[in-house]
């Protein structure tokens, strides 16, 4: 899983400020996608109710992007963090894993929880973003 490294907006992630996936980076993003509701249709005149899946769509859904952010100091560690809040604050991002270069995620960042394991040049945190489509998974 080391191995796999970030696309964001056509900017190697760990060349560019340090951000490395872990596991649960792909887990994440390999997870299947939720299914919108289907239409239901319930009469008195029936048992039970009819539901249209002639036409399934998907839902979008709400990620959990848990990444370290690494550097050699403390000071590369801030400016490195200064740039990727400055990329995620562009309010919007497009994600490729190198494992799967075909597959674009377009992601909308939402927010950040606390860093974990934070130590002056290391943090682990967790990216909450939106995929909005995940049916449109295509370079613009």
């Amino acid at each position: 899983m080391s191995g796999v490294h970030l696309i964001i907006n056509g900017k190697d992630a760990k060349k560019e400020w340090g951000v490395l996936t872990t596991p649960n980076t792909l887990s994440a993003l390999l997870a299947p996608c939720s299914m919108k509701e289907r239409p239901t249709f319930t009469s008195r005149l029936e048992h039970g109710s009819r539901i249209d899946n002639s036409d399934p769509k998907m839902a979008q859904r709400d990620l959990n992007l848990e990444i370290q952010m690494t550097a050699r100091t403390p000071e590369e560690f801030y400016s490195r963090h200064d740039a990727f809040c400055a990329e995620l604050y562009k309010g919007e991002f497009e994600l490729i894993t190198s494992d799967r270069p075909d597959v674009v995620y377009h992601m909308l960042y939402d927010s950040c929880s606390p860093y974990t394991q934070f130590c002056r040049g290391q943090a682990t945190l967790s990216l909450k973003c939106t995929e909005a489509n995940p049916e449109n998974r295509k370079a613009k």
